[in-house]
């Protein structure tokens, strides 16, 4: 860990969070940080290795960074990436204004929902959200400092107790199972020294992966042009595969998530480095889940099938924080003794390496998690609501973090809000209005869960291994990170916002996103009861995930695995199955005629395709903020 790879570090994240308002709010093209793989600090890293440390090795090569460097950098940016946008900034500021701009007469705000909104909670002056929403003024600072400051304090928490979970999680899932971690290999690949005299790396070297380059380059970049010059052709990356089923029950194929083929060279280089039952899963179980669709249909079955798939998926995500805790049992005591027997007892537990003593992370976590309950109780919220939501929020958190660094999914979502668990088996009767009016800022991060930052956490802690960086200096560095984003972000959103007018900025979370206010209301003045048909979806879903995690337990010849029932259902599969399918097939092959051997000898080609198209996207990304022409839908996000 070096000042300079901080202080550049830095640089880059301010950098990053101040121009990605303008492009993902106002200009509207490929989001900076669109998924768990973010196109700024990759592009980043590319601009490092290939062109400025090139530079640098030529003039002065004592100078040039080092592999350690150039990660701790990747990492600054990875984990700061999404506070800026939707995963924490781009949802905050509009429900801190929505509540008041938006109210009218017929939709009951004034008098169902803000009687239960704490004054210091969100910005209840009228000029103040007027200006938010129509523009050209500018920020009223004092008025924006109060709830600022409270939700400050509430977001660093949160992330604190991220990271200490994260913390408790890095050594059972890197070390003991040896996940794959495969959304890491690209950057540590671009990071390793050359041999001495040499500009570049063995992987820059590769003919292969410039190959691999070339295709996904000239793709993107003929794709580009046409956006300037529409007598370019475009070369489609998506194909509706839905418009020959017109007739019951086939039909059930344009349904939501439609089925559709998408081509993204960065989800194929990718899925080239996952095993293949991995891989397999994810593209099955998307089928899987339509094939239940068609059933539902034919039979008639009184249940939306969406709400069925839906209900599975969340009683999977319960099913998989219960197996992680059964696995890793014998870790978990570990960390229970380093920190409740005394120092004497536990020196056989070396915690001298991990991003945190064991001892301070799991009080972190525990005090954290405590302390947030408490905040939600004094804004008004009952206790046992506050404890439910915040825990089912990490239970999903670890799930997902799960699927990202094992299955290397860099899109994930979920299909609910915490506060789901609640409402459909117990209904919303018992939950106060209090409590229901605060459940309506769920949306700001607890919701959007592409965003999320245990996964990055994570990707860092196994970054930091093969370059042999410590794990403290590292989770500094990303703690600095952190906290420059969140301040840098307040200085470059609200001006932006102010300047352009939410209703003329990215219209999901600035106008359509705050209606979740209306089903707030609905359930304040309109009580639900228990849902039961997804009460049993969810009961069916808890069946079927702990029936793949018993065949994948006791059998070896196994070869579904949990990953793709857990993804089959939701928005991300949408935009990766075919990819993924495609990977997957192209694998077997290479497997099946080539072996071992040949599979290593392509794997520079596939990794090659995610730098080709990373490049690229980032190329355009950067000239449509000048150009105000975005080159939307180039990754998925």
């Amino acid at each position: 860990m070096t000042l300079r790879a901080i202080i550049l570090g830095l640089a880059l994240v301010i950098l990053q969070t101040a121009i990605t308002p303008y492009n993902d709010y106002y200009v509207q093209g490929t989001d900076i940080s669109g998924n768990h793989f973010p196109l700024g600090a990759l592009f980043a890293l590319i601009v490092l290795t290939l062109g400025i440390n090139t530079i640098i090795k030529k003039a002065i090569p004592k100078s040039a960074l080092i592999e350690s460097e150039l990660i701790t950098i990747w990492m600054m940016m990875v984990v700061s990436s999404a506070i800026p946008s939707k995963g924490m900034m781009g949802y905050l500021f509009p429900y801190l204004a929505a509540p008041v701009y938006f109210a009218t007469p017929e939709n009951e705000w004034a008098e169902s929902l803000h009687p239960h909104l704490p004054n210091w909670l969100v910005v209840w002056d009228k000029r103040t959200a007027f200006d938010f929403y129509e523009g050209d003024s500018p920020v009223p600072w004092l008025v924006w400092a109060k709830p600022l400051l409270i939700w400050t304090i509430f977001i660093i928490i949160l992330y604190f107790v991220t990271i200490c979970l994260s913390v408790v999680l890095r050594k059972q899932w890197v070390e003991r199972e040896r996940f794959v971690f495969p959304l890491v290999a690209l950057p540590v690949e671009m990071s390793q020294r050359p041999q001495s005299n040499s500009l570049l790396n063995a992987f820059f070297k590769s003919k292969l992966m410039w190959l691999g380059f070339l295709i996904a380059a000239l793709l993107h970049l003929i794709n580009g042009l046409h956006e300037y010059l529409p007598a370019v052709p475009r070369i489609p990356t998506m194909f509706n595969l839905y418009e020959p089923f017109t007739e019951r029950p086939w039909i059930v194929m344009r349904w939501w998530p439609q089925l559709r083929l998408f081509l993204y060279f960065s989800v194929i280089g990718i899925t080239y480095l996952l095993t293949l039952e991995v891989s397999f899963s994810c593209w099955f179980f998307f089928l899987f889940f339509k094939f239940q669709y068609i059933i539902i249909n034919a039979f008639s079955i009184p249940i939306n099938p969406w709400i069925c798939a839906r209900g599975q998926t969340m009683a999977a995500y319960v099913a998989l924080f219960f197996a992680f805790l059964f696995k890793g049992k014998e870790h978990l005591k570990e960390i229970l003794k380093k920190t409740f027997l005394s120092e004497s007892k536990s020196r056989e537990i070396d915690d001298s390496n991990e991003p945190l003593p064991y001892r301070w992370a799991f009080l972190g976590l525990t005090l954290g998690f405590l302390l947030l309950s408490y905040l939600c109780v004094f804004a008004g919220m009952s206790l046992w609501v506050a404890l439910i939501v915040i825990a089912v929020f990490f239970i999903t958190s670890t799930a997902l973090t799960w699927m990202v660094v094992n299955g290397g999914l860099l899109l994930i979502q979920a299909p609910m809000y915490p506060s789901e668990y609640i409402e459909i088996p117990m209904g919303t009767r018992p939950i106060n209005p209090n409590s229901l009016a605060l459940l309506s800022f769920q949306r700001v991060m607890m919701r959007d869960w592409g965003g999320i930052l245990m996964p990055s956490v994570l990707h860092g802690f196994k970054a930091a291994d093969p370059v042999n960086l410590r794990r403290r200096g590292l989770m500094g560095a990303m703690t600095l990170a952190i906290f420059f984003a969140i301040v840098i972000s307040y200085f470059a959103s609200l001006p932006l916002i102010y300047a352009k007018g939410g209703l003329n900025l990215q219209s999901g979370p600035f106008i359509r996103s705050p209606r979740y206010f209306n089903h707030i209301v609905s359930l304040i003045q309109f009580p639900r009861d228990t849902k039961w048909n997804e009460v049993y979806s969810m009961i069916l879903g808890f069946g079927i995930i702990s029936f793949l995690l018993f065949m994948r337990h006791q059998f070896l010849w196994w070869k579904l695995h949990p990953i793709g029932y857990v993804m089959g259902a939701v928005y991300s599969s949408y935009f990766l199955w075919s990819s993924i399918f495609i990977g997957w097939l192209l694998k077997c092959i290479i497997l099946k005629f080539g072996g071992i051997r040949q599979y290593r000898n392509f794997r520079p080609l596939f990794m090659g395709m995610i730098l080709g198209e990373y490049s690229i996207i980032g190329l355009w990304m950067i000239i449509g903020m000048f150009t105000n022409v975005p080159y939307r839908g180039a990754l998925p996000g």
